[in-house]
């Protein structure tokens, strides 16, 4: 199906949405990812003002600042979703498997819970993410369940950027097919200038093939030369090795993307680059030593008696200048403007953690000291949201464990996943009155009105919700134990916790 050689143009070729949707993801990825990152690419978000000389500009530019708030905000969401309790049940099958695959979902030490934060992250960010379910194959062919575990060929968690998946078509929701586009370095000659590598990786429902050249990009990342060759139209790029098939029947490459109301990053970018815009100016008002406040224009006389002076242009002006005037004085700034923009600062903050649903309004004004009352009320919207993430994830993950488990050939028609919809924020005493209330939970009235699967996971939901993160071995010993203590309590008893 897939050639030896496929031209450059048409491995190039992107979906109209990436094209039209890729300058606003690389914006909000330098403004959520600030540092070096954002500080080289300086010059996007702080032009060239008007009459500002070269020097003057390169100048304001090293003293850029920027405090980033959209990272700040956004890493709250991240940590508060990630904290909630997650409950999977039907990975009894194979537990020695499901536990190591938990513990390791990209054969590279990345737990769930990880994967989970890494997931909701680039949600928040791109709206989107690409997630491959993939089994690494080898030359030994296995002939049963336990060569294959010994030759360590287990599915596998990849994850890709809506920055590195640039085309696709879909139906109805889901992928027909997509093409990755990764840039990487080869270090591997010791003695040699590192190459960047083009790789191009097209999935479909049968097959995931490759194609790969050593490239050289310019500065917006368009390919010049390819294995030391410019580019043109008969460019052609070859294949990196066979077309595999993947044996699932189906693409094995699920899109989680979020409704546009929930896309938080973008709806608080631009009050992101308005404070990045506003407390550079603050720190270079700062700094300047004189403000210009007046000037005398200088005029030139000439031996046209009737037109009596020439260049009757305006001298130049602005803060890089310095005219000469009959009075010739020093101006320092005065604090209003600087108060004005500290004040501008502070309110584009709280908005952009009222966007975000960050929560905590009241004590970011002073109400350091709340009770539990107060402060759910406070976090009531950010919850609101977090469980909108949290459903959106929760049926991802489903559908992603029984997948694993086909990849693995065991049977996950049984697996379930719930949770994500609790986001507490307890202190030590809120914790302790729950305590006790949970020791005086009568089970006779519980196991009266709820049915027995369902007492199960509300338990295990209200055991994670105080115990906090375990991990994988730690909650399957957890969850053994809640069964074995809810088949032995007898009618009449109550919870000791």
């Amino acid at each position: 199906m897939y050639p030896n050689q496929l031209p450059l143009e048409f491995l190039e070729s992107k979906n109209a949405e990436y094209i039209e949707m890729l300058p606003a993801l690389q914006e909000i990825d330098l403004l959520i990812s600030g540092g070096y990152k954002l500080k080289n690419a300086i010059r996007h978000f702080l032009p060239q003002r008007a009459g500002e000389e070269n020097e003057v500009y390169e100048t304001r530019l090293k003293k850029c600042t920027y405090l980033n708030i959209l990272s700040t905000n956004v890493n709250e969401q991240v940590s508060k979703l990630a904290n909630a309790p997650m409950t999977i049940e039907g990975l009894d099958v194979n537990p020695k498997f499901w536990s190591a695959f938990r513990e390791n979902t990209d054969l590279a030490g990345r737990s769930e819970k990880n994967l989970i934060t890494l997931i909701f992250r680039e949600l928040l960010k791109f709206k989107k993410i690409y997630i491959h379910v993939d089994k690494n194959k080898s030359d030994v062919i296995p002939t049963n369940k336990l060569q294959e575990e010994a030759l360590g060929l287990r599915p596998y968690v990849v994850s890709y950027s809506p920055l590195q998946v640039i085309n696709w078509s879909e139906s109805k929701g889901k992928l027909n097919w997509l093409k990755i586009r990764q840039i990487s370095e080869d270090n591997s000659n010791p003695i040699a200038a590192p190459r960047k590598v083009c790789t191009w990786t097209i999935i479909d429902d049968t097959y995931i093939v490759k194609y790969s050249a050593i490239v050289e990009l310019d500065a917006h990342g368009n390919i010049t030369k390819a294995n030391s060759e410019m580019t043109n139209a008969d460019t052609t790029i070859s294949l990196l090795a066979l077309p595999l098939e993947h044996g699932f029947g189906q693409i094995p490459v699920f899109k989680i993307e979020l409704p546009d109301q929930l896309w938080v990053a973008d709806q608080a970018a631009s009050k992101a680059l308005e404070h990045l815009r506003i407390d550079c100016s603050k720190y270079d008002l700062l700094t300047m030593s004189y403000f210009q406040r007046t000037f005398k224009r200088s005029l030139k006389p000439d031996s046209d008696l009737e037109n009596s002076y020439e260049d009757d242009v305006p001298p130049p002006t602005g803060l890089q200048h310095v005219i000469e005037v009959d009075q010739f004085q020093w101006a320092e700034p005065k604090g209003d403007i600087i108060k004005h923009m500290a004040d501008s600062l502070h309110a584009i903050e709280l908005q952009v953690r009222d966007l975000i649903a960050a929560g905590g309004v009241s004590s970011s004004n002073g109400a350091i000291s709340q009770s539990g009352v107060s402060k759910q009320l406070d976090f009531a919207k950010q919850e609101s949201m977090l469980r909108s993430y949290g459903e959106i994830i929760i049926d991802f993950y489903q559908d992603l464990l029984q997948l694993v488990a086909k990849a693995a050939g065991i049977d996950g028609s049984k697996i379930s996943v719930t949770g994500l919809n609790s986001f507490e924020n307890d202190t030590l005493d809120s914790v302790l009155m729950k305590l006790d209330s949970i020791s005086k939970l009568n089970i006779d009235r519980l196991k009266a009105n709820l049915p027995s699967s369902a007492l199960k996971v509300i338990y295990e939901q209200m055991v994670a919700l105080l115990t906090g993160n375990l991990s994988a071995a730690q909650k399957e010993e957890v969850n053994k134990e809640i069964e074995l203590l809810l088949t032995s309590i007898k009618t009449g008893d109550t919870f000791i916790v």
